[in-house]
């Protein structure tokens, strides 16, 4: 989940701060509604001390939260009544914003997810690590690598990868000429933090 804390100026909106977190197991089996308010609630939590005692707007991109004051007490669970009653304190003006219109929180909700430009072209991928000349070490066994890597074909693509696929999900060996080009657009976002960076 993601948010940011805008100042609205005359030359739009200006970034405050910004707030990121991993949902745990359970959080992600919430329904979509309880994501989003968790999300909010945890964002206000965040901003506190820069929130208290001024009057704001909550932009969601779950339409149905705008309606939350509005209903029936007696439908929610005690954790909905719980981080409704959290936010009360600070606002009650929440507003929708489309999702394609909010691209700073739903970036940083989406961290390792995110797709380069350039980046995201899968033949450039391949002639990389097909002139990777660690890679072809790795694979000759003249360079030690703790990792099993194996050729992947990447679904809808004739193309095919070297991944590490011991992991949740594949990996994709970065070769030496793309891995500068990743760290700056990876460094240059709005990052979770180092050990978030850093974490396989």
């Amino acid at each position: 989940m993601g948010g940011v804390l805008n100042e609205i100026t005359p030359k739009g909106p200006k970034p405050l701060g910004f707030f990121s977190k991993k949902l745990t197991p359970t959080q992600a089996k919430y329904s979509a509604y309880d994501r989003e308010l968790l999300a909010a609630y945890s964002a206000i939590q965040y901003f506190r001390h820069m929130l208290e005692a001024r009057p704001f707007a909550l932009y969601v991109d779950h339409k149905p939260l705008t309606y939350a004051f509005k209903q029936n007490s007696d439908k929610c669970s005690p954790r909905r009544l719980r981080q409704l009653d959290f936010i009360s304190q600070f606002t009650t003006d929440i507003r929708y914003v489309p999702g394609k219109e909010n691209v700073v929180a739903d970036s940083l909700s989406r961290v390792c997810e995110i797709q380069f430009s350039s980046l995201a072209d899968l033949k450039l991928w391949e002639s990389s690590q097909n002139s990777d000349s660690e890679l072809k070490g790795i694979l000759e066994g003249k360079i030690k690598f703790s990792r099993d890597l194996v050729k992947v074909q990447m679904s809808d693509s004739e193309i095919s990868l070297y991944c590490n696929v011991n992991s949740e999900s594949n990996r994709f060996y970065v070769p030496g000429e793309l891995r500068r080009k990743i760290f700056d657009n990876l460094h240059n976002m709005s990052h979770p933090g180092i050990r978030a960076t850093k974490a396989p």
